[in-house]
């Protein structure tokens, strides 16, 4: 704070308080309660249906698959190349 701490309180001092009527207090904690209320979970059968299994699952499995099958075939023809020059 500054040099001035005393001034500055007084006209903190001076300021009204405000509160919320209680009306608006209860709507305000309903809204709020009924924002932390937890969520229904959706089934998992409707996960399968849209297919979000595909996409989280099977697609990231197939990639991964064809990345090692890629790896697999550099280094069997790398090897061949080394090997057989030999």
């Amino acid at each position: 704070m500054t040099g001035d701490d005393g001034e500055d309180l007084t006209v903190l001092a001076s300021l009204r308080t405000r509160d919320v009527s209680r009306r608006h207090a209860r709507r305000l904690r309903s809204r709020c309660h009924a924002l932390l209320q937890p969520q229904a979970v959706p089934e998992a059968s409707a996960a399968m249906r849209n297919g979000t299994a595909f996409r989280r699952i099977v697609a990231p499995a197939l990639g991964g698959a064809w990345c090692v099958a890629y790896l697999v075939e550099i280094v069997r023809r790398a090897a061949a190349v080394y090997f057989g020059a030999e």
